[in-house]
């Protein structure tokens, strides 16, 4: 049990770690931070599949709650760096907790998600590497015991059959009856105001999603070229981590404002800017869905 609870595991890490790994798994873990999944998923909506990244976005928003009450309900201390060579010291600055991993978690549901989307045996093999180079780097870099890596890629697990449901919402009318909708946004404000900095940042992103979904089955980027998609996706992306580089100047403890701002970010991000860059491109690029 050791192996799985205690510091064994980092122990023998530190036997063959060496300056090129400290680099490579640095590098890894920050496929798994949430940054890089919505940033990822962003250009999915714009030139890609709106419906299919609909359905991404919204299992990656649930299991991001998931995770985040389980850490609250489990409540476990992440390693020492007394006792491990910890290597990235950002989950220690947040005080989160370690049970689960949430970047074993979120690497099961984005890169599955993904797999079943592209139906690829090539790519299933890829995004299995992927979800294995992720969750070891976080025992590399010695911010999780392997017992957390194993719970989070349990619970991923169990949330990739929400896939099907999801996207048969999405293929449908895809953001929910009004009422429901509504329901939905009040719910997510009052997480906000009980909750803590990675509730109000979910919340947001859940606001602001439905709050654009009233607008976004009703267009997309038709990018003739794929100069005309890259372009849209290169500006898009300045447009968006220039949003996020903004709402870091938030102070940590106003999270009604942090919340608000997330849900502006993705109305921008998800419903100003493909109308734009339609436009953009040309004016009948405004399509049906």
């Amino acid at each position: 049990m050791d192996w799985l609870t205690g510091y064994a595991v980092f122990h023998w890490i530190a036997t063959w770690a060496n300056p090129f790994c400290d680099v490579f798994f640095r590098a890894v873990t920050d496929l798994g931070y949430p940054t890089f999944y919505y940033v990822a998923i962003a250009p999915l909506f714009w030139v890609v599949d709106r419906r299919h990244a609909a359905g991404l976005f919204l299992l990656v928003l649930a299991s991001a709650y998931v995770n985040t009450y389980a850490k609250v309900l489990v409540h476990t201390p992440r390693p020492d760096p007394a006792l491990a060579r910890v290597l990235d010291m950002r989950p220690y600055q947040s005080h989160s907790n370690s049970f689960p991993s949430g970047h074993a978690q979120g690497a099961v549901v984005f890169w599955g998600y993904l797999a079943w989307w592209i139906g690829r045996r090539w790519f299933t093999a890829v995004a299995v590497v992927l979800i294995a180079l992720i969750s070891f780097s976080r025992l590399y870099l010695a911010v999780h015991f392997p017992i957390d890596v194993l719970g989070g890629a349990t619970v991923g697990v169990l949330l990739l059959p929400l896939i099907k449901p999801l996207q048969r919402w999405a293929d449908g009318d895809c953001f929910a009856p009004r009422w429901l909708r509504a329901t939905i946004i009040l719910g997510a404000c009052a997480l906000t105001v009980t909750g803590d900095l990675a509730i109000a940042t979910i919340s947001g992103s859940m606001i602001g999603f439905l709050v654009g979904g009233y607008w976004l089955p009703h267009q997309r980027v038709e990018a003739g070229t794929r100069w005309h998609a890259s372009g849209v996706v290169a500006v898009g992306l300045a447009l968006q981590l220039g949003l996020v580089a903004a709402l870091a100047r938030i102070p940590a403890t106003q999270l009604l404002a942090l919340c608000g701002s997330v849900a502006l970010l993705w109305i921008i991000a998800l419903w100003v800017y493909p109308r734009v860059a339609a436009l953009w491109l040309r004016p009948s690029a405004v399509a049906a869905r």
